[in-house]
């Protein structure tokens, strides 16, 4: 089982493995679901802690987010 930053790791890398990025999606589901990501959400509700948990939760999303191709598709003619 993969933790949280071995994954943000394997996203970065641009592994091509396709077992590897099912296994990923399948403990990233798992890890949802988790006791610790309750206790986590938990922690941030008591404590106030909303707008820097947004910022994380965006900073950890934009790094493993592939980019978007760009331009145009050339067609033969």
């Amino acid at each position: 089982e993969y933790t949280l930053g071995e994954l943000i790791m394997s996203k970065t890398t641009n592994t091509t493995d396709t077992t590897d990025k099912n296994q990923a999606i399948g403990t990233i589901k798992t890890f949802k679901s988790s006791q610790e990501v309750e206790n986590f959400y938990r922690f941030i509700h008591d404590n106030n802690l909303r707008a820097e948990a947004k910022q994380l939760v965006e900073l950890v999303l934009k790094t493993i987010t592939p980019q978007k191709k760009r331009g145009r598709k050339k067609t033969l003619q």
